[in-house]
């Protein structure tokens, strides 16, 4: 995948989200719908600026939070020009003084539009076709035309030549680089570590990962050096765990006994939301 492809598919993820009417179920796409501006891209926003703006208007947020999604803090504050922004005006003095502002739309682009005064909406750009530009948004609705303040994350389409249209920041790609996420050999040569999309490892606590050979999941402890444990570990709530020792595919995940008191590994079916035990 590639790093323009990788943006635009973060953002399609959050497709049908709905901003809510309180601070809760912020990670829910549809749970406490409401109209007052309160969404998780906030709540991850203010933990990379320090600023609280839950119940403000999130376009801005929503595009900043995808670039980090998609590539990590650091790297998104470069490709957006120097920051992550939460303010329209900001974003576009951003892009125009790194010389990343155009008015020919790209895929993958940060678009502006303008209420006549300033820039007032921004989202993505997915598509570009002869005539038409299509996008993805936060606080927008489905209906046609700019909604600057609609509730929910959306695809809409424009026609290129829109008098709304303000212009595109177009991100420096080169500054982004993608990783097949997936278990790695540690320097040991012995351990393992866990490499995410973005670059970073999972360490200091657990994860529930895929383990590639037969595409199952399980619970993995890794170290704050980023190290997957095995064997009997204390976790950060003072238990006890057992970690599968074994050096095969099944290495890392957590088990679990059996009525009979035998160490089987713990998966978990989602739909029934429930463990199942699968013998080693």
């Amino acid at each position: 995948m590639n790093v323009v492809n990788t943006l635009i598919q973060t953002a399609a993820s959050w497709i049908g989200y709905l901003e809510k009417k309180s601070n809760k179920d912020l990670d829910s796409y549809t749970e406490n719908a409401g109209s007052n501006n309160y969404t998780c891209f906030a709540r991850d926003y203010s933990t990379h600026i320090g600023t609280n703006l839950q119940a403000q208007p999130w376009c801005a947020v929503f595009v900043s939070e995808m670039f980090v999604q998609a590539f990590g803090l650091s790297v998104a504050k470069k490709m957006l020009g120097g920051s992550l922004y939460h303010y329209c005006p900001t974003g576009v003095n951003q892009f125009k003084s790194v010389g990343r502002w155009s008015s020919t739309p790209q895929a993958g682009a940060v678009v502006f539009f303008t209420n006549g005064s300033r820039a007032y909406h921004t989202g993505i750009v997915e598509e570009v076709t002869t005539s038409r530009i299509k996008t993805i948004e936060g606080n927008t609705s489905g209906n046609s035309g700019v909604v600057a303040n609609g509730g929910g994350v959306f695809r809409k389409s424009y026609s290129k030549t829109d008098s709304k249209i303000l212009g595109y920041g177009i991100p420096d790609w080169s500054l982004a680089k993608t990783y097949t996420k997936g278990f790695k050999p540690a320097a040991d040569g012995v351990r393992w570590w866990y490499q995410n999309e973005d670059g970073s490892f999972c360490k200091s606590g657990w994860f529930w990962l895929q383990e590639v050979t037969r595409g199952t999941w399980g619970w993995y402890l890794f170290d704050d050096a980023g190290y997957m444990l095995t064997g009997y570990q204390k976790g950060a709530n003072g238990r006890y765990f057992f970690l599968n020792p074994k050096k095969d595919r099944d290495e890392g995940k957590c088990m679990v006994t059996d009525d009979q008191g035998a160490l089987q590994i713990a998966e978990y079916d989602w739909g029934k939301k429930k463990y199942k035990i699968e013998e080693l």
